[in-house]
């Protein structure tokens, strides 16, 4: 095992590197706004004529979120996107040169847009960072190179060609979360913490809240309890599924010419504008329940003076095949070993639950209650466990057939061996 000493490598993953791949010309920043400022101008028109030829209301109570069926060509092939919050603690003036990237997301959208699967990469994961020959946490790959960089070391840790990268500072993301009129999201738990030095102020209450632009900064950077970091990575992923589906709204959908108007100031991207509104288009029409969520496998090591998170990289390339290349297995649902944990408050709802799963021949049902849960959601542990089977568990089961679906092979409330159908609110 690793034992600090940078000569003794076993300790960092060796997941298969992807190939070199050629660098392309960085577009002059004042090209890049002229494209923003022209596509505005073009997706402004393209929005109201197309709302006026469909006789749209722009009331919000009476629009039809099926007359906004705007139609983008989508591509034949994978596109793995990643997604970076930049923190601008050390660089306010700059949020691009310098700084960390507080946030990694690997949003995988498969052929046509047909679905989409996220993989969270943790901040403080221990790798080579790319061209350095050096171990660091990924995060700093993007202080080191900004986000050309940190593109190179996912790619050459992981295996896996990035297509685009979008990276949005602290700000950006305050920005856009005010500019759609708020988020809709259930907190799991009370959120109080204060850094003055950092003019950090965190005050959320348990519940069903629209969050503010700086309310939901908040929400993202919150990690003060038992789960640390993972619980800050699980909050992510609910407010990406949040986003999503605020992005759904018609009512927000208008929105989405003042949103592209702020965001070339706060963001650094290297897809084009009408990739953007491609992206930011195709949300209307995605499934939440069948976005499937994961963390990178590991466990925390705070051997020595820094804390790492080190990545398990068998576990992380079955979970990279499963999530991005979308390797299928057999498994019956029958022969599922499924966990029910649940809280006092959802035992009737337990209780149905186990009742509906007998009537499919499910009978390795084991039962769990927990008074630290809030949230509803289906974990998988078992990575031969492949989504197709859980998209036809949700099909015979109606309880469970909104729940979000989450990679959990580390094993967070785990209750059944294959996987564990959370009821916690």
């Amino acid at each position: 095992m690793y034992n600090s000493s940078l000569d003794n490598r076993p300790e960092i993953s060796q997941i298969p590197r992807a190939p070199r791949y050629r660098r392309r010309r960085r577009p002059k920043k004042q090209h890049k706004f002229l494209k923003f400022l022209i596509f505005v101008m073009l997706i402004s028109v393209g929005v109201y004529f197309y709302l006026d030829n469909q006789k749209v209301n722009f009331d919000p109570q009476t629009v039809n979120s099926s007359t906004f069926d705007m139609n983008f060509n989508l591509s034949p092939r994978r596109q793995n996107i990643l997604l970076m919050g930049v923190d601008v603690a050390t660089n306010s003036t700059n949020p691009f040169k310098g700084n960390r990237s507080d946030t990694m997301l690997l949003i995988s959208i498969a052929p046509y847009g047909k679905n989409i699967n996220v993989i969270s990469i943790p901040r403080d994961s221990k790798v080579y960072v790319a061209g350095k020959n050096k171990i660091d946490k990924i995060n700093h790959a993007f202080a080191f190179g900004g986000a050309k960089l940190a593109v190179k070391t996912v790619e050459e840790t992981f295996g896996v060609k990035i297509n685009n990268y979008f990276a949005i500072s602290n700000t950006g993301v305050i920005k856009m979360i005010d500019t759609l009129g708020g988020l809709p999201i259930y907190i799991e738990k009370n959120m109080k913490y204060d850094d003055y030095a950092g003019n950090l102020h965190i005050n959320l209450k348990a519940g069903e809240h629209i969050l503010s632009g700086k309310q939901t900064e908040g929400y993202l950077r919150f990690r003060h309890d038992s789960y640390g970091d993972i619980g800050r990575i699980r909050r992510q992923q609910w407010f990406f599924n949040a986003l999503i589906a605020r992005l759904k709204d018609p009512a927000v959908i208008v929105k989405l010419p003042d949103l592209l108007k702020i965001l070339p100031q706060y963001t650094q991207t290297d897809l084009s504008p009408y990739d953007l509104a491609k992206y930011l288009g195709i949300a209307k029409n995605i499934d939440i329940s069948t976005i499937q969520v994961a963390t990178i496998p590991g466990s925390p090591s705070s051997k020595g003076i820094i804390s790492y998170w080190i990545i398990d990289p068998e576990k992380t390339q079955d979970l990279i095949n499963k999530m991005i290349y979308r390797t299928k297995s057999d498994f019956d649902v029958k022969d599922l070993s499924i966990g029910i944990l649940y809280n006092a408050n959802s035992s009737t709802q337990a209780t149905d639950l186990k009742e509906e799963l007998q009537k499919h021949n499910i009978e390795n049902i084991k039962m769990q209650t927990s008074n630290s849960i809030s949230k509803n959601y289906i974990a998988i542990h078992n990575l031969n466990t492949a989504g197709e089977t859980i998209n036809d568990l949700k099909k015979i089961i109606p309880q469970i057939k909104d729940e979000h679906t989450i990679y959990d092979p580390i094993g967070i409330n785990r209750t059944g061996k294959d996987l564990t159908v959370v009821l916690g609110k």
